[in-house]
């Protein structure tokens, strides 16, 4: 029988502390958020009163920017203050029940399909996953919903209520007005029933052309091109209540009086609070201990003092480490980003990849190029070459490929190959599939589409 045997092993686990916790979730809060959380501590803990740091000569930058990968210039600033004044895109569709002749029954079921539209404006699931998936006390009926569904699809913009694109595309040729060619129309029909994408290249065009005979290659041709101008994304456009943020630019990048770039924190963008001054004064008087839930209070009041403190010190850091990296971008714009990791920028700052990850979400910075998500000055770098040995950033080979197809010639649009041999004269060497990858993202249609897209204007 063997003897039992006592072993010792070490273990060294790494446990944050509640302190922390507490400021590391402060840190990755957007400004709006750290707002309404430190009005939540004001409204909870006695000992916190609020400084007011706003100053008449800081401008107030809140305003209203698609969460983007590029920025957003500072005009028309009024015009964006009224975007979540708008009524978003099911609430729009909601009012226009109001507009037909529906009986309660009818018009509730509607306000259900609406409800159940993705952001596109399509129905992802079907009638009968519907019904099936709903409880039995609304005894729903499969063919109730269906006459629902036919109304719904009557709806602007047209195309809403789809339960796939092809059906989007068909309901917008009946909503079309009755200026457009018959036969035009006829063979649209006919191309997305029963040809659907088979129209993008010349080759099969040609075998249209003979599949087709009962329409001539002129009214195929004027067909395509009404196909083009149609809307994949019945509800592309509206405001769908999250495509609209409100953001508050955590720093600003400008100029100063000797031309030189310099960063500022934004003080509204920093919610600042102190102990209250008379429980201060009451404190110093007090000679026995505090009663424990005061202390209590008294540390949490503490905690999040420091947790604000820290978040600050973590911005400031950052964006500093960002002007010294992206001098030339706040001079040149896009094209003179530099690549810049999260890896890299933590070593430099001596914090975890975690932190920094935390410190950019859903910060923002703005400088006389627009308004920009800190995000969007870390890219890998690509496309080294001799002359450039540490490469071009993502973003600014974006930018590039997107100007080079802004000045193409809108008869002769670029291909994907000519794209890699104009970009190799500048020094950057992609595969062509990377480029049409960096394409598609820019969401570019591939050259043959934006040439149909220019005759058919």
């Amino acid at each position: 029988m063997q003897k039992p045997v006592s072993q010792l092993k070490l273990k060294l686990n790494q446990q944050l502390s509640q302190k922390l916790q507490q400021s590391l979730h402060v840190l990755q809060l957007s400004t709006l958020e750290l707002q309404e959380l430190v009005s939540g501590w004001l409204a909870d803990n006695p000992f916190l009163e609020e400084i007011d740091s706003f100053s008449d000569d800081e401008p107030v930058l809140a305003q209203y920017v698609q969460p983007p990968q590029t920025g957003r210039n500072h005009d028309n600033i009024e015009a964006w203050e009224t975007l979540p004044d708008d009524p978003d895109m099911y609430a729009q569709l909601h009012q226009q029940v109001c507009h037909y002749n529906l009986d309660e029954s009818t018009a509730t079921l509607v306000h259900f399909l609406i409800d159940n539209l993705t952001e596109q404006g399509y129905l992802s699931c079907s009638l009968i996953d519907l019904v099936e998936n709903t409880p039995l006390e609304w005894q729903l009926d499969e063919a109730e919903l269906a006459h629902a569904l036919s109304i719904l699809q009557q709806f602007e913009p047209s195309g809403v209520g789809a339960r796939d694109l092809k059906e989007s595309l068909l309901l917008q040729l009946d909503h079309l007005n009755h200026d457009t060619d018959e036969q035009v129309l006829a063979c649209s029909r006919c191309l997305i029933d029963q040809h659907f994408g088979q129209w993008l290249s010349t080759h099969q065009l040609n075998q249209l052309y003979r599949q087709l005979p009962q329409f001539s290659a002129a009214t195929i041709d004027n067909a395509c091109q009404l196909i083009c101008r149609l809307n994949p994304y019945p509800c592309y456009g509206m405001n769908d209540g999250n495509t609209s943020l409100a953001i508050q630019p955590d720093m600003e990048v400008y100029l100063d009086r000797s031309g030189q770039w310099q960063m500022r924190i934004l003080k509204k963008a920093f919610p600042q609070i102190r102990i209250e001054n008379t429980f201060a004064q009451w404190l110093q008087q007090q000679d026995n201990e505090i009663d424990p839930l005061c202390k209590n209070k008294l540390q949490e009041a503490h905690t999040y003092i420091n947790s604000l403190e820290m978040r600050k010190n973590t911005l400031q850091r950052l964006g500093e480490w960002i002007l010294q990296q992206q001098q030339d971008f706040f001079s040149f714009g896009a094209l003179a980003l530099n690549p810049l990791t999260i890896k890299a920028t933590a070593q430099e700052l001596g914090l975890a990849e975690s932190t920094i990850s935390r410190a950019i979400n859903q910060k923002y910075l703005t400088c006389p190029q627009g308004i920009f998500p800190l995000r969007y000055f870390f890219s890998l770098a690509i496309a080294s070459s001799d002359q450039n040995s540490s490469g071009n950033s993502q973003t600014a080979v974006k930018s590039l490929l997107q100007s080079l197809i802004n000045q193409e010639d809108p008869q002769r649009p670029y291909s994907d190959a000519h794209l890699v041999e104009q970009l190799a004269k500048q020094g950057i060497n992609l595969a062509r599939r990377t480029v049409a990858k960096y394409r598609e993202s820019l969401k570019i249609a591939p050259a043959h589409q934006r040439k149909l897209q220019h005759e058919s204007r």
